[in-house]
This record gives C-alpha cells, structure tokens and sequence, in this order.
C-alpha cells in the first residue's frame, strides 16, 4: 500500500478528506496507517493474515464494549455501510478514530496504570461474559500440538540458526530452552476446571492509550479469542511492571494486580493455583527465536526482546515457582 493509493481509497470509500498519511512503524505482521483527515485523524489498519487474526467479528466486539461503558476502539464505516473493506491487492482493512493519549513501553507502567490495567481487563472480563462465544486461543488444541517434543525440534533449528549466524548469547539460552523441554512432562492441567473467558487476547501496556491518571482506550482487539483468564491476567502483569523488565517476578506486586482484577471480576482458587504453570509452561514450548530468524520485517527484534526476555522469565519460575504460586493463593 502507497500513500496516494491510501489516500484515495479514503477519499473514494469513506468520503473522507486526507491531508496526509503516515505509515507507522511498529507491528510485524499488520501494517498500520494514521491519516489527517478534515474530519479528524484516523487509523488504517491491514490485520495480518494468520489463524490469531479475526478482524471481521472485531468492530461489533467493540461496538457491544462501548455500549459496557469499556473504552474500546472506535470504527469508521465506508459509505456503502462496510465496517471490513478489501483494498486493490485483496487484503483487509478497517478504518478507526484515532484515540488521543500516549502509550506507556513495556515494563514503564506507573503505580496508577497498573492498578488501572488490572481493574480494566477485570471489567472487560465482566462486559464479555453475555456476549457470543470467541475463537479459542489457548485451549485444549493448543496444548495438543504445542507439546514438548514439538518444541525441542522447534528450537533444535533455531539453535542452528543461531550458531551458524554466530549469536553465542542466544545460543545458550537455546540450549536451555532444549534442555528444560527434555526434562518437562507433557501438559495435563485439565483446562476446563479454570476460567477460560472472552478476552482481548493480546492484552498488553502497548494496547493502552492513557490520559492524566486514567486509561482513555484499549485498542487494537483483531486477536480477540477465548483464554484462561489467569494467562491474561499475568502475561499483562510482566510486560507492564518495571520491577518485571529484567525478567524477575515480584510476587507481592502480582499479587495486589491480582487483588485490583478480582475487585472487578471474580477467580476461583483453582485459577490462582494454575496462573504460574499455565503461563510457564506457554512460555516454554513457544519458539520466539524461530519467529525472529524467520522473519523479514525492519523491526523484527520484537520478537528477539520477547524471547529473551521469555527465558529469563522461564529460568526464574523455576527456581522460584513455588514461590510465586503460594502467594497467589488465598
């Protein structure tokens, strides 16, 4: 996609007035325009197309959202009523209202965003429970084929990789990652005990545009699925928790996260029980070292950050595992 074909395409479809597009430069899969138009600023955006990405259900999940009084993303329909468009090329897109704030970086979260994040993911948790039953995200088939000998062999290749490019660090921390999935047992948490919930499915600091002391919109709801409510719950703890970013947990701050969602959405104990589990053995059978060498895009140290700062985060819940599930418990 060009600037001028953006730009009329908005012009055209949307009978909207754009005096400039820009292409943003984050997101490695979906490609994301923000354009000045006379009726205000709006965001373009192309969904990757992968089995996570389900744009066609995401503007009437936003519109019931909205009606909850959940400050979700707002769309923009064409002029023949649309809401999902497909461009020239054939690929999808949908327009939004640009949502003013700021978007805090990972592991940057003040005490207030944090206390705000929890309570607003326990809220879209309550606004979602009426609301028809979303794709699965992590499920029953999930764990079926993201096994622990399909992972070794995953990052068997991307050790490979890593030693053929001379990337020693990451080398090691592969072959860490090879030997825990040696040592793991298969999964067997029966996932229908927990709270497997409506959700955002990519709940994270970056998806929240925040005001003074207040959390102004959640955006960006293609990855919209079925997950536990605890994998939710904990994977937006440490992406936003500075006492997180080297990869340690604090056990007394994930606790009082825990605390502010339960004010607003009910866990059972067995829940609470399973969060740190869950979550780790995720973590472990994920090869984000094989999406980083495999990827082609500007900006893919994305997914490098996200597997290194993963096995810091693995090496930690093994020696403190146990640690960390007590003082979840009540």
């Amino acid at each position: 996609m060009t600037k001028d074909a953006l730009c009329a395409i908005l012009r055209e479809q949307y009978a909207l007035h754009p005096r400039e597009c820009e292409r943003a430069a984050l997101g490695v899969g979906s490609q994301t325009w923000f354009a000045d138009c006379a009726e205000g600023r709006m965001v373009v955006k192309f969904p990757d197309a992968d089995a996570i990405s389900h744009p066609e259900q995401e503007a009437a999940l936003c519109e019931h959202l909205l009606a909850q009084g959940i400050p979700a993303s707002r769309f923009v329909r064409s002029c023949d009523g649309t809401v999902l468009c497909v461009g020239a090329d054939g690929r999808k897109f949908h327009v939004q209202r640009f949502e003013t704030g700021r978007s805090y970086a990972y592991h940057t979260a003040p005490e207030w965003l944090l206390d705000a994040s929890a309570a607003m993911l326990g809220r879209i948790h309550q606004a979602l429970r009426d609301y028809p039953e979303l794709p699965v995200g992590i499920g029953a088939d999930f764990f079926r084929y993201m096994t622990p000998d399909s992972a070794r062999s995953s990052y068997e290749r991307s050790l490979f990789m890593a030693r053929k490019q001379g990337d020693a660090i990451l080398a090691a921390e592969l072959e860490y990652r090879i030997a825990l999935m040696q040592r793991m047992p298969p999964f067997s948490m029966d996932l229908t005990r927990l709270s497997c919930l409506n959700t955002h499915g990519d709940y994270c600091i970056n998806q929240l545009i925040c005001g003074e002391g207040r959390i102004n919109a959640v955006i960006d709801w293609t990855a919209a699925c079925v997950h536990p409510a605890v994998w939710e719950i904990i994977r937006s703890y440490v992406y936003a928790a500075p006492e997180c970013a080297a990869g340690r947990i604090d056990p007394v701050g994930l606790r009082r996260y825990v605390d502010v969602y339960m004010a607003c959405a009910p866990l059972t104990a067995e829940d609470q029980t399973a969060m740190m589990p869950l979550f780790f053995y995720q973590l472990a059978v994920c090869d984000y070292y094989g999406q980083y060498y495999a990827s082609q895009a500007s900006n893919r140290d994305i997914f490098l950050h996200q597997a290194r700062f993963s096995t810091a985060l693995l090496r930690h819940m093994e020696a403190c595992g146990e640690t960390l599930t007590h003082a979840l418990v009540k």
